[in-house]
């Protein structure tokens, strides 16, 4: 195994010497292990080029996996990764998610399109990554209301049909737009706050376990509603399903709403994407959400599909979380006659297991 720490330059050039002698094929399936440290400007960036390097030049094998180890501090960056090599990235064992944080300012008025303005992005060509125990906050704060100054910053770009992320004990924070989905994901004990459409995507399946997310205060104030999710996943697919997650809320001012989701407003039976997919299964969720849950705006937009069992706004055993921390079975007569209550049986039949959920998936998971 192959340790190269971004910073001893004469341990790089020794090691890059070893290479050249045992030839281009040295690390075909095993594991690159890189470090860096905040104290380094650009440093993950420069990690990245790195990797981008040996596997143009074939002193790494484009399969071979990399381990990148972040240590504890503040790294100012804006990210890409869109390499074949899977890719592990985590702080240090032991290292809390707050104390190691990649943090930079972007958002659609500065680069336009969601794979150009977010903190982090992976690409295309991107197979398995896995992020763990750090936070990534895109610090864009909104002035105006108007949605053509490109309020929308993702802190996480997951910009990928094709590969399978997984993020455990991750923090994600911004506004509008705090993480975007393609494809497969898999979110396990994580944070995540924002106020708008702050969880959002294009994905087959996006599974959230154990998870806090929290609607955050309207930094403009003034009656703004808020949006935990908008769902714009793919044809039949299950969409975004949140198994025992906690749902939280900043207290709104005058009467703006808190809302679980809201339309796309796009979504046909025959349309690739843009259907309203989300799944709650035994989740709580504190009082300052709206009792409807889901919303159409009113009528502004149109909500496809209708709930149901496998997909649609959909729902499980909710609780209700009160002031004093008791949990008691949420009330769900008021619910949007777009959502959907799914009784035991279907519960049971699709929802009651991780592996349940991630079906066909987990093959690719466990790759």
């Amino acid at each position: 195994m192959f340790k190269y720490d971004m910073y001893n330059a004469e341990a790089l050039i020794s090691h890059l010497f070893f290479l050249a002698l045992k030839g281009k094929s040295v690390y075909n399936g095993i594991m690159l292990e890189l470090s860096v440290n905040a104290k380094s400007p650009l440093a993950i960036a420069a990690a990245f080029r790195k990797i981008h390097d040996m596997v143009r030049t074939g002193t790494l094998a484009a399969d071979a996996p990399v381990h990148l180890t972040l240590a504890p501090g503040q790294y100012h960056e804006i990210l890409s990764y869109n390499l074949e090599n899977p890719l592990i990235m985590e702080s240090i064992p032991g290292t809390k998610p707050e104390d190691c944080v990649i943090s930079a300012e972007n958002c659609e008025a500065f680069h336009k399109d969601t794979e150009n303005r977010s903190v982090l992005v992976f690409g295309l060509g991107v197979t398995k990554v896995t992020l763990r125990g750090f936070t990534i906050e895109n610090t864009h704060v909104k002035t105006k209301d108007d949605v053509s100054l490109g309020n929308q910053a993702e802190a996480l770009c997951w910009h990928n049909y094709k590969g399978f992320l997984l993020a455990e004990n991750m923090r994600f924070i911004s506004r509008q737009d705090t993480v975007h989905v393609k494809g497969v994901s898999r979110f396990k004990n994580c944070y995540v706050t924002g106020d708008v459409d702050f969880i959002w995507g294009y994905c087959d399946l996006s599974l959230w376990e154990n998870c806090h997310i929290h609607t955050r205060e309207d930094n403009r104030g003034g009656d703004h509603d808020a949006y935990v999710l908008q769902s714009r996943a793919l044809n039949g697919k299950p969409g975004f399903v949140f198994t025992d997650c906690e749902f939280t809320a900043d207290k709104r001012e005058g009467n703006s709403h808190i809302y679980m989701g809201r339309s796309a407003g796009t979504g046909k039976p025959t349309s690739l994407d843009r259907w309203d997919s989300i799944a709650l299964i035994n989740c709580t969720i504190s009082p300052e959400y709206d009792e409807a849950l889901w919303t159409d705006e009113g009528g502004k937009r149109a909500v496809y599909p209708k709930g149901s069992a496998a997909t649609g706004w959909r729902e499980y055993g909710t609780k209700t979380l009160g002031e004093n921390g008791h949990t008691i079975a949420a009330d769900t007569s008021k619910r949007s006659p777009y959502g959907y209550v799914m009784n035991n049986k279907e519960y049971f039949a699709r929802y009651a297991s991780s592996s349940l959920i991630l079906g066909a998936y987990a093959a690719q998971y466990e790759k």
